[in-house]
C-alpha cells in the first residue's frame, strides 16, 4: 500500500492541526521501528493506515469505541477481511504506542477469518509457456528466480547485486516476511539467466539487481505487472499471479519427494500450517502415502 502525500491537506479534517498529525505519526513510526523491530515497508503499511483511522474520527486520542466503529465502517465498506485485519493490527499498535493498548476489548483485536484459497500452481508445460514468452533477459532472469526460489515479489524487488552469489546459487533476503533475514536457493538455469542478465544490465546510480524501463529499482508493482503482461501474451486463460510462482515451487517440492519441514525453511516459513497451505494432496496420493508409511497391526 502506497502511504499519502503527508504534506497535502487531509480532506475534511478540522479538528487535527496537520503539524500536529504529522508529528504525531512520525513519533509512532519510531516507536514501531524502535519498540516493536518492524520492517521499514510494514511500518509506512501501518503508519498509512492509523493516519486513515486518525483522520476519519478527527481525534490524536481516540476512544476505543472509534476503534470499533471504524472497523465496522470498513466492513459496511466491503473491504477485505485481511484488509480490515491489519488495519486493525496497526490500530492496535497505537493505542499501544499511546500507553493504552489494555484499554481495547478482546473483540476489537479478534481477526475476522481469512479467505483461504487452494493452491493452484504451474504445470511444468505453463512454465515452459512463460518463460518463452519472457521478452528480456531480466525479465527470464525475475521468472527463473520466482520458480527456482518461490521468494516473494517483495523480496525479489527489494534484491541487490550483492546479495546474489551465482558460483553457490544462493540469494540473500533482507527483512523478508516477519523482518527477517535468510538464504534463497535457486537453480543453475536461474543462475546462468541471472549472469545472462548481468552482462547486458546497463549502469545504473543503483545497487539494486534488478531495474525498471526507467533505471531505477524495480517496485513490488513493477513486479506484479510484468507478471501480468507476460501472462496476457500466452494462451494460459486462468489467473496466475506472482504468488503462483510461489505455490508452484513449494507444489513442485513435494511432488519430487521434499520433506514438509524442509520445504518449510526454503519458503521462509516460521508456522508450518503457512506452509500447509501452499501445498495440495490428493486421495490417491494420500492412499499411497498411507500403504508406504502404515505398519500393520
Amino acid at each position: 500500500m502506497s502511504t499519502a502525500d503527508e504534506s497535502s491537506p487531509v480532506e475534511g479534517s478540522n479538528s487535527i492541526d496537520e503539524c500536529e498529525l504529522i508529528t504525531r505519526l512520525d513519533e509512532f513510526s519510531s516507536y514501531l521501528r524502535v519498540r516493536q523491530s518492524l520492517s521499514k515497508k510494514t511500518v509506512d503499511q501501518h503508519r498509512c493506515m492509523v493516519r486513515a483511522f486518525l483522520t476519519e474520527v478527527e481525534l490524536l486520542e481516540p476512544e476505543p469505541s472509534d476503534a470499533w466503529a471504524h472497523k465496522e465502517r470498513m466492513m459496511d465498506q466491503g473491504y477485505s477481511n485481511s484488509h480490515i485485519n491489519n488495519t486493525m493490527k496497526a490500530v492496535e499498535y497505537y493505542f499501544d504506542y499511546l500507553g493504552r493498548g489494555d484499554e481495547l476489548a478482546t473483540s476489537e483485536r479478534r481477526n475476522l477469518p481469512r479467505k483461504r484459497t487452494e493452491p493452484n500452481p504451474l504445470t511444468a508445460d505453463e512454465v515452459r509457456e512463460i518463460l518463452g514468452t519472457a521478452k528480456t533477459y531480466r525479465d527470464t532472469a525475475i521468472f527463473r528466480v520466482l520458480v527456482s526460489s518461490g521468494i516473494r515479489k517483495s523480496e525479489l524487488a527489494n534484491l541487490d547485486i550483492e546479495d546474489v552469489n551465482l558460483e553457490r546459487r544462493r540469494l540473500t533476503i533482507h527483512e523478508g516476511k516477519g523482518n527477517k533475514d535468510r538464504t534463497a536457493v535457486i537453480s543453475s538455469e536461474c543462475a546462468d539467466a541471472i549472469s545472462a542478465y548481468l552482462l547486458r544490465r546497463e549502469d545504473a546510480e543503483t545497487d539494486a539487481l534488478f531495474l525498471s524501463r526507467y533505471g531505477n529499482r524495480l517496485t513490488p508493482n513493477g513486479v506484479y505487472q510484468l507478471v501480468k503482461r507476460t501472462v496476457a501474451r500466452t494462451d494460459i486463460e486462468r489467473n496466475v499471479k506472482v504468488h503462483t510462482f510461489r505455490a508452484t515451487f513449494a507444489q513442485r517440492l513435494k511432488e519430487n519427494g521434499a520433506d514438509i519441514y524442509r520445504i518449510k525453511e526454503l519458503l521462509g516459513h516460521d508456522d508450518i500450517r503457512s506452509t500447509m497451505v501452499y501445498l495440495r494432496m490428493e486421495p490417491d496420493e494420500l492412499g499411497r502415502e498411507h500403504d508406504k508409511y502404515y505398519v500393520d497391526y
